[in-house]
């Protein structure tokens, strides 16, 4: 504690979370014909979100990247999924 000329005593304290959140497990999203799957990479550097997509049934990979937090990861996903959906021309038979 520390003392002031006044005569009050000021505290200092450290607030510490009694328990850390724990990490989203790896996620798949699937939208129409797509899927997109978030991986999580936790190193001592600090952690990063792989995002990967996917047509349903291929390995190509149509677009991935990554991301510092599991919310952006997840809403890039999300909307990229979205729009390559919208944007999908149906096959002529």
């Amino acid at each position: 504690m520390w003392e002031v000329s006044s005569g009050y005593k000021l505290r200092a304290f450290i607030l510490v979370a009694a328990k850390q959140a724990p990490e989203p497990p790896n996620t798949r999203l699937s939208v129409g014909n797509y899927i997109a799957d978030i991986l999580l990479d936790a190193r001592p550097e600090g952690t990063i979100y792989h995002w990967i997509v996917q047509r349903v049934g291929s390995a190509a990979i149509i677009h991935w990247g990554q991301e510092y937090t599991f919310e952006d990861a997840h809403a890039t996903v999300k909307a990229y999924l979205e729009d390559l959906t919208r944007n999908a021309k149906p096959k002529k038979a």
